[in-house]
């Protein structure tokens, strides 16, 4: 009973929204060929983005790219891999992109790292 209270609790908590697409290899039906395909293994579902306190500007060569390390809380049951491609669109409206690691889960939530691109 534990974990449905605190999954319950963290519920209220999720007022984003998250998108992920995950590559995996298939074969082009016309020429046989071995691609990437991108499927979307989430849509909209109801997530937490919270942020890291300290991110700042990396400096490059010629300009500076905003990046922003941060986890994504999500209900139990939904699992990233390394290297998907997720949106966030918080509750504010902003939308975020980035690639998140794998998912640590929890009986009552999981937490995902997320390294984003910034806002767009």
């Amino acid at each position: 009973m534990r974990g449905k209270k605190e999954a319950d609790l963290l519920q209220k908590t999720y007022h984003d929204r998250l998108t992920v697409v995950r590559k995996r290899l298939g074969r082009d039906p016309q020429t046989q060929e071995s691609v990437e395909l991108e499927e979307v293994v989430y849509k909209d579902v109801l997530c937490a983005l919270s942020q890291s306190g300290n991110n700042k500007p990396d400096r490059q060569e010629f300009y500076s790219e905003r990046q922003m390390g941060a986890v994504l809380f999500t209900p139990p049951g939904i699992l990233l891999e390394d290297n998907d491609i997720a949106v966030v669109v918080t509750e504010a409206g902003q939308t975020v992109q980035g690639v998140t690691g794998r998912t640590f889960a929890y009986i009552s939530h999981g937490e995902t790292p997320f390294q984003t691109e910034g806002l767009a």
